[in-house]
């Protein structure tokens, strides 16, 4: 039961984290070109390559914290770049836009490259492909509602709206993350010589 109620937890987060993430992904080219009068490529750009660089670094940061301390700082990183952009406006400094982005990009990094191996962490060998299905379910279906949702609101309540959505997401999703306690790295403790690392 307990296993049970961390799946849910991490699926939910795993939704929401990508109700903020692709609603800016996806609707950031109409609201830098209305609301910041800038390129929006450069940045989208500097998000992935911030995002590939940091792949490996977050992994090897999982293994000695374990995966969710991981994955709860990269929530954090990507909530304060996402509140940063909040009061960006056109007269803000462009590296400001830029250093926003490098984060969220290095959020995002750290937050994925740790999340699947916690859902399939919680099955059997026998599993893995139907916790595979649980996993990609929660991401894809939050990729296809959040545009539709974000753009909605951007309609109703105008085109700010985008990086508040998005912050409030992330933060939603940090509150599900806290409280999963299955599928996190099992760290062995070394003993005698090893732990000296003398071979």
């Amino acid at each position: 039961k307990a296993e049970k109620i961390s799946l849910i937890l991490i699926l939910a987060s795993i939704a929401l984290w990508y109700f903020g993430y692709n609603a800016v992904t996806s609707k950031y080219a109409v609201y830098a070109g209305n609301i910041l009068n800038m390129d929006y490529n450069t940045t989208l750009l500097l998000a992935q390559g911030a995002a590939i660089v940091s792949y490996l670094p977050a992994g090897m940061v999982a293994s000695k914290i374990g995966r969710k301390k991981t994955i709860l700082a990269g929530i954090v990183m990507l909530f304060t770049a996402f509140f940063v952009g909040c009061f960006l406006t056109a007269s803000s400094p462009s590296w400001l836009m830029t250093a926003m982005f490098i984060l969220a990009g290095v959020a995002w990094a750290t937050i994925n490259v740790n999340s699947f191996p916690m859902v399939v962490e919680m099955c059997s060998g026998a599993d893995i492909g139907k916790f595979t299905g649980y996993y990609y379910t929660a991401s894809m279906a939050a990729q296809v509602i959040t545009p539709i949702f974000s753009g909605y609101l951007m309609d109703q309540m105008g085109m700010v709206v985008l990086f508040p959505y998005a912050a409030v997401f992330a933060g939603l999703a940090f509150v599900t993350m806290f409280f999963v306690k299955h599928g996190d790295t099992k760290v062995v403790a070394k003993k005698g010589l090893e732990a000296l690392n003398i071979e």
